[in-house]
């Protein structure tokens, strides 16, 4: 048990426990004792409940609420969080300093209602708005932003950039005289920031840091709304994930395209040539050795996603450098087990984690007598009329190599053997992205029918340019139109 874990026993054991489950306490007393249980239980740090029991230091005044809640505890000869705080104090007094403080919020990771409410001291995990800080001193604004349906939707102007949050309400009465509301607004001038987290389900997110650009009324409505813009996670000064840390670089390559040539390099000429420094925290799981040892040994070398071998040989222990994946994510909940792990080239696993869902596609490079095959796209088919390197899809179970002599007996009616890798092409087709693989292959019986394209011609390789091919096989078709004689045409 650690250290909170066992503050917090002990001040539930002392106080909560016999007093819900005292028979004479009355239910509106009992559920009082539930709303301070639940705050006490969701407690990180020693030092965050201590301030919460600090509340409780001195006897409460006659006539409040708290009172009366306190004098009925001593009636009952209950103890209370009065009576227990100097105990608290003596036995935990080594860590009540131990508190969270504003840079305990990492940029990119998730919280709880709890975290923030316990952090702001206001205890009520209900509130959008919270001020850190004393009314005098603010610190910063944490705001919780729900992004759906709603009489009242926020909504992102420039998704991750730019932010449409509306006002604190009451009543459905939108006034920048309310606290909340007037804190934002005057937060440019006094150099607050705005934390912002997106809230799903119970779970809330730290997207950025944000700052105060202007605000809008609507004139039906009454309602009213502030324009927020995300500071770079990169320049806050903040602690940020690996996560947030690939998303802030990737917001700044965006921008730095959206400059011409000149802009970019006057940048350049200034820019310092060291880097400076960002915390990046990163939070991993215990992997279990024997699924990355099992899960590397069934793939003898071979990445399981492109059936390429291992690009080099690990320093360590000489063996083919591979990366076990997990297929559904740890942090999603995924089992760290064989079945649900690959082993990987070190691109492919850039590409599960950062590229779009690709579908492969298969193509055949069939040479016979000096010329290569090539096919029209029939009626009806994406890209009517372009020229392609005949193929298909990959089909559960199959190689590539079995698949693509699958797919050439279907659409062509003939028997070819794949014989070599020759190359891979990415295209982004509005259906969806596609890896088309691309094999030489050797004609080795039949006649040419044709099942899906309109025509199909055996052609020189330097013609190749004269065809309009499909975007996807574009990249093969200029490679090819090079090769010319350079290819023994009695290889086929």
């Amino acid at each position: 048990m650690t250290r909170i874990e066992e503050a917090i026993d002990y001040v539930i054991n002392a106080v909560d426990v016999p007093a819900i489950n005292h028979t004479e306490l009355e239910k509106e007393f009992k559920n009082r004792v539930i709303s301070s249980r639940n705050v006490v239980r969701n407690m990180k740090r020693i030092g965050d409940l201590n301030k919460y029991l600090e509340r409780f230091k001195h006897i409460p005044v006659s006539g409040t609420p708290a009172a009366e809640l306190y004098d009925r505890f001593q009636e009952l000869q209950l103890e209370t969080y009065e009576s227990l705080y100097p105990k608290f104090c003596e036995k935990f007094k080594n860590e009540l300093e131990d508190v969270t403080v504003l840079d305990d919020f990492v940029i990119g990771k998730t919280y709880s209602s709890w975290d923030i409410s316990i952090f702001s001291r206001s205890y009520n995990n209900q509130s959008g708005i919270y001020l850190i800080g004393k009314r005098d001193d603010i610190q910063a604004v944490f705001i919780k932003c729900t992004l759906s349906n709603g009489k009242y939707p926020n909504e992102w102007i420039v998704e991750n950039e730019k932010l449409k949050y509306y006002f604190y309400s009451t009543g459905g009465r939108f006034s920048p005289d309310f606290v909340y509301n007037q804190t934002i607004l005057n937060s440019k001038a006094t150099n607050v920031p705005i934390y912002l987290f997106i809230k799903e389900d119970t779970s809330l997110t730290l997207n950025g840091v944000y700052q105060y650009e202007s605000h809008d009324t609507d004139p039906q409505t009454g309602s009213m709304w502030f324009v927020l813009n995300k500071l770079s996670s990169l320049e806050v000064d903040k602690p940020i994930t690996d996560v947030e840390y690939n998303k802030a670089i990737q917001t700044k390559v965006k921008q730095a395209k959206r400059s011409n040539d000149a802009e970019r390099k006057a940048r350049l000429n200034q820019a310092p040539k060291k880097p400076e420094s960002v915390a990046v925290i990163t939070t991993t799981f215990k992997r279990n050795p024997d699924v990355i040892v099992e899960v590397l040994k069934r793939a003898k070398g071979v990445c399981e996603i492109c059936y390429t071998a291992a690009p080099f040989i690990r320093a360590s222990d000489e063996s083919p450098y591979l990366e076990v994946h997990h297929m559904v994510p740890l942090a999603s909940g995924g089992e760290d087990t064989v079945e649900n792990a690959v082993a990987i080239c070190p691109n492919c696993h850039r590409e599960a984690h950062l590229g779009v869902p690709t579908k492969v596609v298969l193509a055949a490079l069939i040479v016979h007598q000096g010329k290569i095959l090539i096919a029209r796209r029939g009626p009806g088919r994406s890209q009517e009329g372009m020229w392609e390197f005949p193929g298909g899809k990959l089909e559960v179970g199959e190689t590539f190599e079995q698949g693509l002599e699958r797919e050439i007996l279907e659409e062509l009616g003939i028997g070819i053997q794949a014989i070599q890798h020759f190359g891979d092409s990415l295209y982004p087709y509005s259906e969806g992205s596609i890896r088309l693989k691309a094999y030489w292959s050797k004609w080795i019986e039949g006649d040419i029918q044709l099942h899906e394209h309109s025509e199909v011609k055996w052609v020189a390789f330097d013609e190749l340019v004269s065809y309009e091919f499909a975007p996807a096989d574009v990249q093969f078709q200029m490679s090819l139109s090079h090769f010319g004689g350079i290819l023994e045409t009695n290889r086929y």
